[in-house]
């Protein structure tokens, strides 16, 4: 019977956790990477890392696809001991520094076979070369001896090529590998002595220090510790350019490295808020201990530690990013507090907030950015505490709390400043209708002396082609007119006779607005509360007539009114009906044009209201109350009747 291990190299192999994805490809190749560092540091010594160099040739398929690596290093070379290290499982030769003893076995995991070649000096000083493949069944087979030319140490690795399984998630750029192992092994790009590293394919040659050496910004170091554990942790800060993070999308990240080499990844931009740090850096962090060291598993691709025990750390190392950072989080924090001042002007209704805009930015998360992410915050915020405060009074008066009275006046100055930011944003608003308004009384050809027809102005005051059924009080501006028409419970809006009206026989003829119920700051369902209809003329018009005009127009509109007896809905159903002695509002909106004033005198008694350019005048004969208002008019009056508020609220 035999007795002792036996030795299963391919279970061993299979047994490794490796899959094929993006991270994991590259894993083999920071194994080789970090062997040619202690190959460098075992001969030059830890001191005199820069006396070292490593060149990693990527190869290229037929297909110019990247398929494998050779790696080259002027380390010690496979001398006896690293050769009898080299053929045992979990070898422990280099346990001091990290070194688990399989991480070879990671280029089996992707490849078949592995070609070493390598130049080193014997027990006897005597320079010699070996050559071998490295697979599964021998991790030395095919070898061969001879003396040695050159004369100096040196090692070849060459995994290649790679299992199709596992070469199809190799990065596309060469820049794409150089940056992730620059971020693999940034703790080795923290000292002042360390190797030079160049990697190329056929058409590109980097020097990895160099090249992370021009894109940092700035850096800096951390310490920390955590509770009940004595080994301390560093966070090394990195600012650099975003080309150089190691995912190819160029974002933030946190590593947790143990024996110099990264093992996790975290990512930090939500936590940060800046995917690119003033449009062109990102953030680097390596949190490295002995702690974490002893606590690596294998093959160095994850911790043997609870989710908990991590998310101690990475919380404690964030904090210590967010302190390296400061500078661009204090920019992030005024451009919150900017645009809460902004939306505050805007959204009066969020006029307190813009009042303590310091105090909300700060409690706002840092990937919050964006005015319109500001806004939506905002109001998540508005609605959450009118909530809170709500209950919290709601639990003191139902319980009879010994603070009901405190809880009562605490909720209702609340409503008070609810009250006031809805009313200040209503006035706001108004105010940024006026202005609209003005705007669109403009000549748009001043030689022509044309200007925007009646449809435009219409527009404004009222959508067009619309119903009670589409809009509410706040969708529509007639207050513009009369702030009493801003009320109506149901009104349309360029609508055919023939859907306003329950006469089949009705006209096609569009009313620009009629209002046909009363208002609701009426209860009372007397038919002969007026039915109001408004006409919007082209403004500076003066081509009327006798036959062509505004008056005649809004006289035939209550004719056929008056007519069908009965107005409908816009599903059909009955609205009100409609007597012989309804009376009628009609406000007629154009500019007082000679022809106009012509038409005026020739059709009726108008008579000029005192301080305005308005006419009105009550027909007996039809029962209509008809005024005529300029857009300068309706201007005026509506500013007049507005400004008190706008000068209360600042925005005059």
């Amino acid at each position: 019977m035999t007795t002792g291990w036996l030795s299963d190299s391919r279970g061993r192999v299979d047994n490794i956790s490796l899959a094929p994805n993006a991270k994991n490809a590259l894993f083999p190749l920071f194994e080789a990477v970090m062997n040619s560092i202690h190959a460098i540091e075992e001969r030059f010594g830890p001191d005199n890392l820069s006396q070292g160099t490593i060149n990693i040739t990527v190869h290229e398929n037929t297909d110019n696809a990247y398929c494998g690596f050779t790696i080259v290093d002027n380390g010690i070379g496979f001398n006896k001991s690293n050769i009898e290290s080299f053929q045992k499982f979990d070898s422990r030769k280099k346990i001091k520094i990290g070194g688990k003893g399989v991480g070879r076995l990671l280029w089996l995991k992707v490849s078949e076979k592995t070609k070493v070649s390598s130049t080193y000096l014997d027990e006897n000083g005597e320079i010699k070369n070996i050559t071998f493949d490295f697979n599964i069944e021998n991790p030395i087979d095919n070898v061969h001896f001879e003396d040695a030319t050159p004369k100096n140490p040196f090692t070849s690795i060459t995994i290649n090529p790679y299992k199709s399984e596992y070469a199809t998630k190799l990065p596309k750029k060469l820049d794409t590998i150089a940056n992730r192992i620059v971020a693999h092994f940034v703790s080795f790009f923290t000292n002042m002595s360390h190797p030079t590293i160049i990697i190329e394919d056929q058409h590109t040659k980097i020097d990895l220090f160099d090249n992370f050496s021009e894109k940092v910004k700035r850096d800096g170091d951390y310490s920390f510790t955590l509770e009940n554990l004595i080994d301390d942790f560093v966070i090394h800060c990195f600012l650099l350019q975003k080309a150089i993070s190691d995912d190819e999308k160029s974002v933030n990240a946190l590593y947790l490295g143990a024996n110099g080499r990264a093992v996790s990844r975290h990512d930090m931009d939500s936590v940060l808020g800046m995917k690119a740090i003033s449009g062109q850096y990102a953030f680097l962090g390596y949190v490295e201990s002995s702690y974490l060291d002893k606590n690596v598993n294998d093959s160095r691709t994850s911790f043997s530690l609870d989710e908990d025990q991590i998310s101690e750390i990475i919380d404690k190392a964030k904090e210590k990013a967010k302190e390296f950072l400061e500078p661009e989080i204090k920019e992030i924090r005024q451009s919150q507090k900017d645009k809460i001042i902004s939306i505050g002007k805007d959204y009066p209704r969020f006029f307190y907030d813009a009042r303590n805009a310091d105090s909300i930015a700060n409690r706002l998360h840092l990937s919050t950015q964006s005015e319109e992410e500001i806004f939506i915050e905002l109001s998540r915020r508005y609605l959450r505490e009118y909530k809170k405060r709500k209950k919290t009074y709601e639990t003191a008066y139902s319980k009879s709390l010994p603070d009901v009275a405190q809880q009562t006046e605490k909720f209702m100055q609340t409503l008070k400043e609810d009250a006031t930011s809805s009313l200040a944003e209503y006035v706001a608003r108004r105010k940024s209708i006026l202005e609209i308004f003005e705007a669109g009384l403009k000549f748009t050809n001043i030689e022509k002396e044309t200007s925007h027809y009646e449809k435009i102005v219409h527009g404004i005051i009222c959508p067009l082609n619309s119903t009670t059924e589409e809009l509410t009080y706040e969708n529509h501006n007639l207050w513009l007119l009369d702030d009493r028409l801003a009320f109506y419970t149901y009104f349309n809006s360029d609508k055919p006779m023939s859907k306003q009206l329950s006469d089949k026989s009705a006209s096609k003829d569009r009313p620009d607005i009629t209002l046909l119920d009363i208002s609701i700051g009426f209860t009372a369902d007397d038919n002969n509360y007026p039915i109001t209809i408004v006409e919007f003329k082209r403004p500076k018009r003066d081509d009327y007539t006798l036959m062509d005009n505004p008056i005649t127009q809004v006289r035939s509109y209550v004719e056929q009114i008056r007519r069908s007896k009965e107005a409908i809905k816009f599903d059909g159903t009955p609205l009100r009906t409609i007597s012989p002695e309804t009376p009628f509002t009609c406000h007629i909106v154009a500019d007082i044009t000679p022809s106009l004033e012509a038409t005026m005198k020739g059709l009726g008694q108008f008579t000029q209201r005192a301080g305005t350019s308005s006419y009105y005048w009550w027909d007996a004969n039809y029962n209509i109350f008809i005024e005529i208002s300029s857009f300068k008019e309706i201007l005026s009056s509506a500013k007049a009747r507005n400004q008190a508020f706008f000068e209360k609220l600042g925005i005059d």
